[in-house]
């Protein structure tokens, strides 16, 4: 999947640049991903409740945990880990991908997830935000997916800025 979007959102400052990756680079991406496979379930999925994110305290700021509402029409995120609200200049937990993003990016991001969800596979995102004034921060992101209690889905992950390029 490659996305581009040149278009600054109307209303809502954040809109994005990103290639999907085979593998993770950043060395939290590729924790959490180990973390994922380590606790696999028979069925190929992780249960919600054996992630318990104290095991892996470096990475909990960038973290993130989303869920479908609307039948999948649209995702909320459940938590947002600090570091990113931080860095991004507002508050997403508790929040509608409707109301944080560009109806494109929204979209994108909801077709994304539901994939995920859908697939029980995990993905991993390369690129840059537009809108923020961080369009010179390339960032990483892993998407997991994982089975609650009552037997529906979520998306455990993390976003986290990759080192520059030396070039």
């Amino acid at each position: 999947m490659t996305t581009k979007t040149d278009v600054q959102p109307a209303g809502r400052g954040i809109d994005y640049s990103v290639v999907e990756a085979d593998e993770p680079r950043h060395p939290h991406c590729r924790n959490l991903l180990d973390y994922w496979k380590a606790r696999l379930q028979p069925d190929g999925v992780m249960l919600r409740a054996d992630f318990n994110p104290l095991d892996i305290p470096r990475t909990m700021g960038g973290m993130f945990v989303v869920e479908p509402v609307n039948g999948g029409t649209d995702m909320r995120y459940r938590l947002v880990g600090s570091e990113n609200e931080e860095r991004l200049g507002q508050k997403f937990t508790g929040k509608l991908f409707s109301d944080c993003y560009s109806p494109e990016m929204a979209s994108d991001q909801t077709a994304f997830h539901n994939r995920i969800i859908e697939t029980c596979r995990p993905a991993c995102l390369r690129g840059y935000f537009i809108g923020v004034d961080l369009e010179h921060v390339h960032y990483e992101a892993i998407y997991l997916p994982v089975r609650t209690e009552d037997g529906g889905m979520q998306v455990i992950g993390g976003l986290y800025e990759l080192p520059a390029e030396k070039g």
